[in-house]
């Protein structure tokens, strides 16, 4: 994804760009800067067709690119703005992870008696034990293999992105060889090679020919093979080496535990020399270390995506829960679907006039320490936080794990969420602090629920007008009530004491709304509530 470097001071920070990004100093700006310089809302950098453009928003001390002020510019990849003292540089990502266009894979007829030279590639065997050496000649090539292999890992540091990285092994494997260009290619879901980096010495004036052919004898051989030039070789002038426009070409393939991930392609073209069998030796050896690299940063992005997904299911979900997700014994089903949910709904009442009277530091600390206490409650019962809206709490029963009894789960929940409270109550009354009286309002329907948002936010919801009736329910909702609709109550298994209420209209549901007061409830063990109704 295309992003923005943003040096400030001393402090490097990249920001992923997607459709617009606002920048200033205005806590609501996308990016905040800090320098007094910069106007609250300076400039926008905005997506049009498939490009970007920087938009100064009439700031008073202006944008500047080249020492030049501007209105609006086209970026550019590697473009750098100027705002106040802080730098921003666009990074077209998108333009850098394509290089699809720079490589031509063309099924030249390539012979068996082409290949000049070939070494098999097994990376558990990579180097020859000392009892196995027979002569100084192998202890060289091992030797060189581990020295540029050392080198190679010097030059690529602790990089861990594969984009980067790659380009970076590309561009040393040149040096080494002293090739003309190099393509390194990994297989993709479909079984494919696609290129991920292609580096040359020089500019390059047109693709790079990869043959398909040779591609196929790498992969299925696991043999790193060397084909030299056609004329050497009396092969004539049809030759797949003379096709491709070269004089020499090595390929190798790149396994991770015996399994072909990718492959390293370098070539030399007419007039610059040839690859000789130490080369191709070397090359074998060295891709040891290039899957090592690769299998890294795979490695860190599955962990940081593991982690990220641990810190979102953290927050939704109670930790026993969590804990089999990341294990596996849990699975939360991709995309929306529709399923029958019990949805919970608790409410401060007069909260306004609560927050008016009150420091903005009181009322944060009082719901911190509110939600703290009803969060709690809600994952003892199996529940799902799906959103705080101001000091309104959303849960869900039923999503996205499903649950035996979500309907007596959630009743339970509410019921000790008033008891909690009319403790908490009692001991805010001795410490001469507001009472704080909720209502709860629960309901009972099926509902899409998914991940829902945009491709930086999203978050685990669901829709449906089961929704707004709980939401209906716990408007009407006295202080310390605990109010259900019929859809829940006919569902719930424990013995509960309720009042009917009067059928009441609501706003935005047609028919009148069937409602009930929980009185009292016997005692509901929440233990095995998980699984299947």
């Amino acid at each position: 994804m295309p992003s923005l470097t943003v040096k400030e001071s001393e402090v490097t920070t990249t920001y992923p760009v997607s459709t617009a990004v606002s920048i200033g100093r205005h806590p609501d700006s996308n990016i905040v800067l800090h320098d007094k310089a910069i106007s609250k809302r300076h400039a926008v950098v905005r997506r049009i067709g498939s490009g970007f453009v920087f938009e100064d928003l009439d700031s008073s001390n202006g944008s500047f690119y080249n020492e030049m002020r501007f209105k609006n510019r086209t970026l550019r990849d590697g473009d750098t703005i100027k705002v106040g003292q802080v730098f921003i540089t666009f990074h077209d990502a998108e333009l850098k992870d394509d290089v699809s266009q720079l490589v031509n894979f063309e099924q030249f007829d390539t012979q068996a008696r082409e290949y000049k030279e070939r070494v098999d590639i097994d990376d558990g065997k990579a180097f020859h034990r000392e009892s196995e050496f027979k002569d100084s000649n192998a202890l060289r090539v091992d030797y060189e293999k581990l020295r540029m292999g050392h080198e190679l890992l010097q030059s690529v540091g602790v990089e861990r992105n594969l984009t980067t990285l790659l380009n970076v092994i590309s561009k040393k494997l040149i040096e080494m060889f002293s090739a003309d260009r190099c393509v390194i290619l990994l297989i993709n879901r479909n079984g494919e090679f696609v290129a991920k980096s292609v580096q040359s010495s020089s500019a390059l004036t047109s693709p790079v020919n990869v043959s398909t052919t040779v591609l196929k004898e790498v992969r299925d051989s696991k043999s790193a093979v060397l084909l030299a030039d056609a004329n050497e070789d009396e092969l004539g002038q049809q030759a797949s080496i003379v096709l491709m426009g070269v004089q020499s070409v090595m390929c190798s393939p790149i396994l991770l535990e015996g399994r072909v991930i990718g492959a390293v392609h370098l070539d030399m073209r007419q007039g610059q020399g040839m690859f000789a069998k130490k080369d191709l030796q070397l090359l074998g050896g060295i891709v040891a270390y290039i899957s090592m690299a690769v299998a890294n940063a795979s490695l860190e992005k599955k962990i940081k995506k593991e982690v990220k997904m641990q810190a979102q299911f953290e927050r939704l979900l109670s930790p026993s829960i969590v804990e089999q997700l990341i294990s596996g014994k849990l699975t939360i089903a991709k995309g929306g679907e529709l399923r029958q949910v019990t949805i919970m709904f608790a409410d401060i009442r007069g909260f306004t006039q609560m927050s008016q009277k009150s420091s903005p530091v009181a009322v944060l600390n009082m719901l911190n320490q509110y939600f703290e206490r009803v969060v709690s409650i809600i994952f003892k019962y199996g529940g799902t936080v799906d959103k705080f809206v101001g000091d309104e709490v959303m849960a869900l029963f039923g999503a996205p794990i499903a649950m035996r009894r979500p309907e007596d789960a959630a009743l339970a929940c509410a019921m000790e969420i008033q008891s909690m409270l009319t403790e908490w109550n009692q001991e805010r009354v001795a410490e001469h602090k507001k009472l704080i009286p909720v209502g709860i309002g629960i309901n009972t329907g099926e509902v899409i629920v998914g991940a829902m948002g945009s491709s930086q936010t999203m978050q685990y919801t669901c829709i449906g007008n089961a929704v707004n009736v709980a939401s209906r329910l716990t408007g009407l909702a006295k202080a310390g009530q605990v109010l259900v609709s019929k859809a829940t109550l006919s569902q719930v298994k424990s013995k509960v004491k309720y009042t009917a209420l009067p059928p009441t209209e609501v706003k935005g549901i047609d028919a009148k709304l069937e409602c009930f007061v929980i009185d009292e409830m016997e005692q509901f063990l929440n233990t095995d509530t998980i699984g299947e109704r």
